[in-house]
């Protein structure tokens, strides 16, 4: 969902988390053994009476609250029950858990009480919930599988599921980042709009952000690019630069790298040649981030902003725009890009992991298909249609400038970083957050500050794995 609409990353408190994880080691029943996945029908037929499989009731918990929640995943949820019509899914679209508490710790609760419900949607990453023994791993049900086999996602969004060469669940949606720009505001300097000729490297782009930036008396009337402004893209920026945070083959963080070094000073260089060196300062002058309402952007404060492909018509943005990639910086050598999930996994102890399989399946592939039609959450299967668009998208503006977005962010997806893949994810995301602002507010220099945020993430890390 948006990161507008929707809180996507619902924090764990990593205290909080830490000792769920211990109860889990300590309580959770084992994995039931998984023998594949009975093969669909095919969409258009009714599968033969006498095979018809035992009826099944599943549960699926999720977060979803909005209207078009509660008017589009009845619909998904209809169409499913009746491609399988053996299996019921209960399920209530009410932000939380049934019944009420927090989502996380009485989903994790009932994991290790050994009574989880048979699927559910994360907004926080599988890798956490998998280092801890709290997740299912399906690659045995994906090979079975009809839409979800192996090679039929993106394949940086469905590494964001897998631990120690395992999978524990499947990306729906994986919007891209990139950057926004003011097409008449560029069209103003002389600058082309053509994406092809947005600037490709860090030196580029600054020098032209530069060309936007109006001083009036001392104050900062208009900016070009600030390009801080995104927490949810620090780890792009970092690959931008040949750097990385997170070594996953290794198991170890590398946030106090030369490349991570380098790409914090330039910020700095960044905030003190166009923005007075003064981040607090800087802050008052308006809401840089984004591309919403009431951002700098939608105020025309600023002539590009960084976002997500579901901006594109969650953001409303009520001015012509286009959407370009990101720069690569002094030590990098090409443009990525970075997504934002949702995924759905399956509890360990579910009592039904076939069916809720074909659940999850079902959601992110056939059933994204239907979702797609009214949010643009760009999907993570490869094999979804490029015919299937947001209809929002085409009222807006036209049918064939959707067709080619669309294909903008399909294409990106590609060039997509290695992300949300630490079992301390949040823990280091919050700690990496604290570091930079630091950086920012230059109470600390770059490379001090990385050396602090690596010892904490690397500590913690180790903690968290010793009861794997």
């Amino acid at each position: 969902m948006s990161s507008n609409t929707f809180s996507r990353r619902d924090f764990l408190k990593s205290a909080g988390l830490t000792a769920l994880g211990m109860a889990l080691t300590a309580c959770v029943p084992a994995a039931p053994t998984l023998l594949g996945v009975t093969v669909p029908p095919k969409a258009e037929e009714k599968p033969a009476e006498e095979a018809t499989p035992k009826a099944v009731t599943i549960s699926w918990w999720n977060q979803f609250s909005t209207p078009i929640c509660q008017e589009m995943f009845p619909r998904i949820v209809g169409d499913f029950e009746k491609l399988y019509p053996w299996i019921t899914v209960d399920f209530e679209i009410s932000g939380g858990p049934p019944g009420g508490g927090n989502y996380i710790e009485v989903l994790l609760s009932r994991i290790a009480a050994g009574n989880p419900p048979d699927t559910a949607t994360l907004w926080t990453p599988p890798v956490q919930f998998a280092a801890r023994g709290a997740l299912v791993a399906i690659d045995e049900m994906m090979r079975g599988a009809r839409w979800a086999k192996p090679g039929a996602f993106y394949e940086k969004p469905l590494r964001s599921c897998q631990w120690r060469g395992e999978t524990y669940g499947l990306p729906s949606s994986a919007g891209p980042g990139c950057i926004f720009i003011n097409t008449a505001q560029f069209e103003e300097k002389g600058v082309s709009t053509n994406r092809e000729d947005f600037p490709k490297t860090w030196d580029e782009v600054k020098e032209l952000s530069a060309k936007f930036v109006v001083w009036e008396d001392g104050a900062l009337k208009h900016a070009g690019l600030i390009p801080w402004e995104s927490s949810w893209l620090y780890p792009l920026w970092s690959n931008l630069n040949g750097g990385k945070l997170f070594d996953i083959e290794n198991e170890r963080y590398v946030l106090n790298s030369e490349q991570n070094t380098e790409w914090l000073n330039y910020w700095v260089q960044w905030l003190d040649d166009q923005y007075g060196g003064d981040i607090e300062q800087l802050n008052l002058y308006g809401p840089w981030g984004d591309v919403y309402p009431e951002s700098a952007f939608q105020l025309q404060l600023c002539s590009m902003a960084q976002s997500g492909s579901w901006a594109v018509t969650d953001a409303e943005i009520p001015f012509a725009w286009e959407v370009v990639r990101f720069p690569w910086g002094p030590s990098g050598s090409k443009s990525l890009t970075a997504f934002w999930p949702n995924w759905w996994v399956i509890p360990k102890g579910s009592p039904h992991p076939t069916e809720g399989f074909l659940f999850i399946e079902y959601l992110c592939t056939k059933g994204w298909e239907t979702w797609y039609t009214a949010v643009m959450d760009t999907p993570a299967w490869k094999d979804f249609s490029p015919d299937i668009l947001t209809q929002k998208l085409v009222d807006t503006v036209g049918l064939e400038r959707a067709k080619e977005i669309h294909a903008f962010f399909a294409a990106y997806l590609e060039d997509a970083i290695d992300m949300w893949n630490s079992p301390i994810e949040d823990f280091a995301n919050d700690t990496l957050g604290s570091a930079i602002d630091e950086i920012l507010h230059k109470t600390k220099m770059p490379a001090e500050a990385l050396k602090e945020a690596q010892d904490l993430c690397q500590a913690k890390l180790e903690e968290t794995l010793k009861g794997v």
